[in-house]
């Protein structure tokens, strides 16, 4: 009897496994689509969908900021790092769409600035700016499921090949000299303390830079630097007004600088928490024409950093294919990353060669751009 039962069930089982297991599959690929899919800013864009700055406005000023045009998106600092990590957010974040579905805008409005604090861990941020916190290989086998950039960071490659520092080993910061390791360590800052508004709102660099200056001349005593110690923390300009700072390259101080002009003789009104100089400054020792100089100085600094940050991405896409073809890149991310720290530097300044628009364009630019065009072309001729 069981014998004769046997081929029956055999034959059940195979037409089982036959119709489930391509079913599952199925379920499986359009589930993991699905969850790429509300992973896009697009579909964040859908409840956060006002223009500009502030509650409900997330995406696009988002899109404005670098985390936006680095490819960053939301879920990348909106979720830990790890598959288990993404899918709770992801629960937690269609728990919050359908209840979106049954509330005004306004009260929308309101739970989203009460939460607006701590929505994003400060090992998430460490995660990309720093070696230590990607060696516990949390991301491991989340990366084909999630499709997340975060997933694939594996430092110190990732961080080296977007001319980030390591935040905590590192003390020059986005063109700045900045103990992050200390601050953490001494005072218990976290990223958000001085970082709010980083992505979402940009305009509160000054509520940033004020809230320094406000802690430091708590610590006087300690050596806190103070706001009359510019170049203690501005390097980058220091180095710009010096003609130097770029790897291998040196230049002619500034005109402003072989004059001993000092940073309060322009930035005049820092004391009252303007930090950029007056526009009316420079006649004070300057006839009218200087300003169509430095008109021109901007205009053309503007120009060479667009040239160099569009040559720039293009041979950072001809890398990322080489190395999915398995080519030796090694050579050729070291000379993209020397000069991709030396086109920050003129960056970081943010003065579009005022400081010293001779080494910003006629040396650090110059050779930015043509150490990429020949990166661009070794790669294609490869």
């Amino acid at each position: 009897m069981t014998n004769q039962n046997q081929p029956s069930f055999r034959r059940k089982l195979f037409k089982f496994l036959l119709i489930t297991i391509p079913l599952g599959l199925v379920l499986f690929l359009v589930t993991i689509q699905g969850l790429h899919s509300s992973s896009d800013p697009s579909f964040c864009a859908k409840c956060h969908h006002l223009e500009g700055y502030g509650v409900l406005a997330e995406v696009d000023s988002w899109e404005k900021s670098a985390h936006g045009k680095a490819g960053v998106s939301c879920l990348d600092c909106h979720a830990r790092v790890g598959m288990v990590e993404y899918m709770k957010t992801k629960l937690k974040g269609a728990k919050d769409a359908i209840h979106s579905f049954f509330i005004s805008e306004d009260e929308m409005k309101a739970i989203l600035e009460e939460r607006r604090h701590g929505l994003v861990s400060q090992r998430v941020c460490l995660h990309c700016h720093s070696d230590e916190s990607t060696l516990d290989g949390s991301a491991v086998f989340s990366a084909p499921l999630t499709g997340r950039l975060a997933d694939k960071v594996k430092n110190p490659e990732f961080r080296e090949h977007h001319g980030l520092p390591d935040i905590l080993k590192d003390n020059f910061v986005g063109g700045t000299h900045f103990d992050h390791a200390r601050h953490m360590r001494d005072f218990e800052f976290t990223c958000a303390s001085c970082h709010f508004g980083v992505v979402h709102d940009p305009r509160t660099k000054r509520e940033t830079k004020e809230f320094c200056l406000d802690c430091h001349s708590q610590f006087v005593d300690r050596g806190a630097p103070q706001l009359e110690n510019c170049t203690v923390c501005h390097e980058a300009q220091l180095g710009m007004n010096e003609g130097t700072g770029a790897i291998g390259l040196t230049g002619d101080p500034g005109f402003m600088h072989e004059a001993e002009v000092g940073c309060v003789d322009c930035h005049t009104d820092t004391m009252e928490g303007f930090y950029r100089p007056p526009q009316d400054i420079c006649l004070n020792c300057h006839d009218e024409s200087y300003m169509d100089i430095l008109s021109s100085w901007k205009e053309d600094t503007g120009e060479a950093l667009k040239e160099a940050e569009a040559l720039r991405a293009e041979a950072a896409s001809l890398l990322k294919a080489a190395d999915k073809l398995g080519r030796n890149t090694e050579l050729q991310w070291k000379m993209y990353e020397r000069s991709l720290y030396n086109l920050n530097l003129v960056q970081n300044d943010a003065t579009l060669g005022v400081h010293n628009f001779a080494y910003a364009n006629d040396i650090i630019l110059e050779d930015v751009k043509k150490e990429f065009t020949q990166l661009i072309e070794a790669l294609e001729r490869n």
